[in-house]
């Protein structure tokens, strides 16, 4: 009689187990990076949805106030702009007094803007507060990093994702000059500037019909600043879309989206030693931005030539485009209309 032996198909063996588990890990580290990549992307793309909300709610605002841009801004936009998150941060930062928050709060974009996007005026968890807050930002830039620029300059920088294009000459010169060793914009101070101070000058915003090119000129972008290192022109130091360097240093050194880079300030002499190589080794990412025209798009940083120098490189913002033809006693109008971006 003949035994029959039954095997149990059942169970895997242990090389079987072996070589799924190898093809799961073989799988997740092929799949990681894409997923890292699709993870960034739909970040990215709120920011830029953020920004196409803002350039859009530009050029409505200008079309129902006689063609008038929003203003008078600030050139920051912060991440909070709440009434209690000024007067009592939570992070931090020094807090303001209630009548100095809310001046403040009436030079954000945003709030200029509270009508275009129906939203009220208690600027607390509202809409204004999730347009000004870039999600890539707060992954390259977090707020911990203001407290600490704080901490070790003794100087209020409060969080920021994003900056308005309003800090350009203050002279009188209609095609923009430089002033302050500041690239600016023609005309002078698309929207305007307010000082904090009851018996100064404010200076209004102009209107959208005198910017000479609004689809190529930007309204509003990522807050980061460079300034170019041993720069013959102060004027052309300036390599990111943000021009002070009072607060700059609190924001990153290289345009942020898809940089690979996180931002830590740890002090003056190795962010400028870290901005030479980013510059050298164009090592920047790309720049979210909205355009007067009210469409936004990512910027990559350029290289200005000019008489066969390399004159500046990054964001490639502010070129004056209303200038017709350089002012007779400006050298830097006629480098910057003799030039090319690349």
């Amino acid at each position: 009689m003949r035994t029959h032996i039954r095997y149990n198909r059942g169970a895997f063996t242990l090389i079987e187990l072996l070589v799924v588990v190898a093809i799961i890990s073989m799988l997740i580290a092929m799949l990681l990076p894409s997923l890292s990549r699709a993870r960034r992307q739909a970040k990215s793309v709120v920011c830029q949805s953020n920004l196409r909300t803002l350039g859009q709610g530009i050029t409505s605002f200008a079309a129902g106030h006689n063609d008038r841009l929003p203003g008078p801004l600030h050139p920051a936009m912060y991440r909070d702009q709440g009434i209690e998150a000024l007067t009592n941060p939570t992070n931090g930062l020094p807090p303001m007094d209630y009548d100095r928050a809310k001046f403040q709060q009436t030079r954000f974009l945003t709030y200029v803007l509270r009508q275009e996007f129906t939203d009220s005026d208690e600027m607390a968890n509202s809409m204004s507060d999730e347009v000004s807050r870039c999600p890539v930002a707060d992954e390259v830039n977090p707020d911990d990093n203001f407290v600490k620029y704080y901490e070790r300059k003794g100087r209020p920088a409060y969080p920021t994702s994003y900056v308005v294009n309003t800090i350009g000459g203050v002279s009188d010169d209609p095609q923009g000059t430089p002033v302050g060793g500041l690239r600016t914009t023609s005309p002078k101070l698309y929207f305007g500037w307010a000082y904090y101070d009851e018996n100064a000058n404010h200076l209004p915003p102009t209107k959208l019909s005198k910017i000479g090119r609004p689809a190529e000129e930007w309204a509003v972008a990522d807050a980061w600043y460079r300034p170019r290192v041993n720069a013959s022109m102060g004027e052309l130091q300036q390599e990111g879309p943000y021009q002070f360097d009072w607060t700059g240093e609190s924001l990153p050194n290289f345009a942020p989206h898809f940089s690979g880079m996180v931002y830590d300030f740890v002090d003056s002499d190795e962010r400028r030693a870290t901005s030479t190589r980013i510059r050298e080794g164009e090592e920047d990412g790309e720049t979210n931005t909205a355009f007067f025209d009210g469409h936004a798009a990512p910027v990559r940083s350029k290289t200005y030539w000019a008489g066969g120098w390399d004159i500046l490189y990054g964001f490639p913002g502010t070129v004056n485009p209303a200038m017709v033809s350089p002012p007779e006693d400006s050298p830097l109008g006629r480098v910057i209309w003799s030039g090319v971006w690349k």
